[in-house]
């Protein structure tokens, strides 16, 4: 870029040099922006300078001279500019470099004091940020001294360009790992600021809990003896952070930390002391209540309680009460919280278990008779199905009734344990056992496999159906198939059609019989294996659908054969029965007979489409016709033409006049005999 630069301003110089000493006239800069508008196009030429020119002292300067100049000087403030940019880039990375030289030493000065005095967390966290702080100080004096002692030219910008972009990058790294280091730094010194005022809050909610405890000790006469126990050991737990704070403040906000924990469980603790009293307290009622219900539930339903024991769980309620209350005025919450949980689901179960004995004593019996009437209709229905299974079995193979007949088997030996096992229910529902739990949950699974007994019924009917109306529509397809194929063979027969193979129908019709044959064996000895049936069934129906499109095709060639014959045969009489008083046709009635012949005899042998094209030839005899009887017409005309034209000729006169007369008459004539032809040609 250097180079380029120089050779720009050394062209620059020697241009302005040479248009100095040659310029043919002086021009004003402000003058020479347009060349002279009368010759656009032709360059300045070189001529010697007039005298007065010379003499006047003044430096001229082209056109041409100035457009160039006018362009490199914004290119050589550009390229100036962006040197002069790059070389800002690298003093601002420069001073980048000294501010983060600068916080690193700082945290390193800050961390000092604790150099060699720290313990535990503390002293890790230290040598290790002690240690990346070191590296952090080598790292960026080091790339400092690079940039302040690198010089690089300020126009070579591509290894400007490298240099910067390494310096940022590294400078980058070194600013994320300062970062990591600064935050353990932080850590250390937030912990040691903020452990005093920490501790002493805690000493202090210390206090004021023991002082609540205190207060309930006098109140409720309770010796709290956990409570004291956990607030000493509150104590002793603080004053150990304390020691440790100046050596490990670290471990010392550890321990802290764990300390408020305990307190605030301390303190909820001794604020629960008079929510647990209250309950205690206000059980004796609550049980009272349970008491009542289950009395009133066992008197009501006649219940003899044989396989549950409602009063029992109350009875452990109560004694749990007590051992809730000696947990209590020992300070041991967390027992005491489990302790009323544990009293409150007893006096619920007692209760709930009695409603749900009475709720079983009358829901029972009821499901009991729905059970057995169930029962009888799935025996009716399965009287009823079982003829069908029978058949089912015996007409249709294995693979389509297997597995519904294990699944049916299934279900049945389940309903005949339910069948066995129902009377033990309906004893463990009477009066004198009432083992009302072990009965409703027999009737539920009983009731439950009485609704997929009664689902696999439906389903085997429906599977059932399903195989007859297969059965039915591969019979009826193979009918239908059959029924087509007897409908194509009397198309054949009603229109005397002919293939090109001879013995095409016979073939057909034997594979037809074949597969026929062998559907009527399929379909009528059972098992039936409807998967093979379809097969032949589809086999017999393309048979047919194939044989009744071929039979149409030939009878549509067939048609259109004879629809060919007759349309020649017709233009053929019509044309002859006109040309025949100006040519001699009695010529074309070989050559017809003989096409009318072979057409004839291709219909005949089933050849059609050979049939149609054969008929081309009787239209080009007819048009033979057609030509002949136009040339004869052509000829005549141009007789009566002439015979005209030598009547007008000849001098005038009766002769003359007997002469148009007698030229009008045989015009005349001749047209009579057009018109005579036409006339035979219909008598005819």
């Amino acid at each position: 870029m250097k180079k380029l630069l120089l050779g720009v301003l050394l062209a620059l110089g020697l241009l302005i040099h040479q248009n100095a000493l040659a310029d043919p006239a002086p021009v004003e800069p402000a003058q020479a922006v347009q060349p002279p508008a009368e010759k656009p196009q032709e360059p300045p030429t070189a001529v010697p300078a007039p005298v007065d020119a010379a003499q006047s002292g003044k430096i001229t300067i082209s056109a041409g001279t100035f457009f160039l100049v006018l362009v490199t000087v914004p290119v050589l403030l550009v390229v100036l500019g962006c040197g002069l940019v790059y070389k800002l880039r690298v003093g601002w990375l420069r001073r980048r470099a000294q501010r983060l030289l600068v916080n690193v030493m700082s945290a390193a000065e800050e961390l000092r004091p604790y150099e060699g005095n720290a313990e535990g967390n503390t002293e890790t966290i230290v040598k290790q940020a002690d240690e990346r702080l070191a590296n952090l100080t080598v790292a960026v004096s080091r790339r400092l001294t690079v940039l302040t002692e690198t010089k690089i030219f300020f126009l070579r910008f591509i290894k400007l360009s490298r240099f910067i972009r390494d310096s940022k990058g590294e400078l980058k790294r070194l600013r994320a790992s300062f970062k990591e280091v600064r935050a353990e730094v932080r850590r250390v010194l937030e912990a040691a600021q903020a452990l005093s005022p920490r501790l002493q809050r805690l000493a202090d909610q210390r206090a004021v809990v023991e002082a609540e405890a205190k207060s309930r000790t006098a109140e409720l006469a309770f010796p709290l003896n956990q409570t004291y126990e956990e607030l000493e050991r509150l104590r002793q737990e603080l004053q150990q952070a304390s020691d440790t704070a100046r050596p490990d403040p670290v471990g010392a906000q550890r321990i802290a930390s764990q300390a408020e924990a305990r307190l605030q469980s301390i303190s909820r603790d001794v604020k629960d002391i008079g929510v647990y009293l209250n309950e205690y307290q206000a059980f004796p009622g609550r049980l009272d209540q349970a008491e009542a219900k289950v009395k009133k539930l066992v008197e009501e339903h006649r219940l003899n309680l044989l396989h549950i024991d409602p009063y029992g769980s109350l009875a452990e309620a109560r004694r749990l009460s007590e051992d809730m209350l000696e947990n209590l005025k020992a300070g041991s919450l967390e027992r005491v919280r489990a302790t009323a949980a544990q009293v409150s689901g007893l006096v619920k179960a007692a209760v709930e278990m009695t409603q749900r004995h009475a709720a079983f004593r009358r829901q029972n019996p009821k499901d009991i008779q729905h059970v057995q009437k169930k029962l009888w209709e799935y025996r009716t229905t399965d009287a009823a199905l079982a003829p069908a299974l029978a058949r089912t079995r015996q007409c249709y193979a294995q693979e389509h009734w297997e597995d519904m007949w294990s699944r049916y088997g299934t279900i049945d030996r389940h309903v005949k344990q339910m069948e066995q096992q129902l009377p033990e229910v309906q004893r463990q529902s009477d009066d004198e056992h009432q083992d009302y739990d072990t009965a409703r949950s027999s009737l539920d699974d009983m009731l439950g496999r009485l609704r997929e007994a009664e689902e696999m019924q439906r389903n085997c009917r429906g599977a059932i159906e399903q195989l007859d109306r297969a059965y039915g529509s591969l019979k009826s397809r193979q009918e239908q198939a059959w029924s087509a194929l007897d409908v194509a063979v009397k198309q054949v027969n009603q229109n005397s059609l002919r293939f090109l193979v001879a013995d095409q129908i016979d073939m057909v019709l034997a594979r037809a019989d074949s597969l026929n044959n062998e559907l009527n064996q399929r379909l009528l000895v059972p098992p039936y294996r409807l998967g093979a049936i379809e097969q032949h069934v589809v086999r017999l129906t393309d048979l047919a659908n194939q044989f009744a499109g071929t039979v149409n095709q030939r009878l549509d060639q067939k048609r259109q054969a004879e629809k060919a014959l007759n349309r020649a045969q017709s233009s053929y009489r019509s044309t002859r029965a006109k040309v025949r008083s100006r040519i001699e046709v009695r010529r074309f009635e070989g050559p017809y007979t003989s096409v009318i012949q072979r057409v004839e005899g291709l219909i005949a042998g089933g050849r059609y489409i050979e049939a149609v094209n054969e008929c081309h030839d009787i239209d080009t005899i007819v048009g033979e016709m057609k030509r002949l009887y136009q040339r004869e017409i052509d000829e005549e005309r141009r007789e009566a033409a002439a015979r005209r034209a030598s009547a007008s000729s000849s001098s005038s006169g009766f002769f003359g006049s007997s002469g148009s007369s007698s030229s009008s008459r045989t015009s005349r004539g001749s047209d009579d005999d057009d018109g005579g032809g036409d006339s035979g040609d219909e008598d005819e």
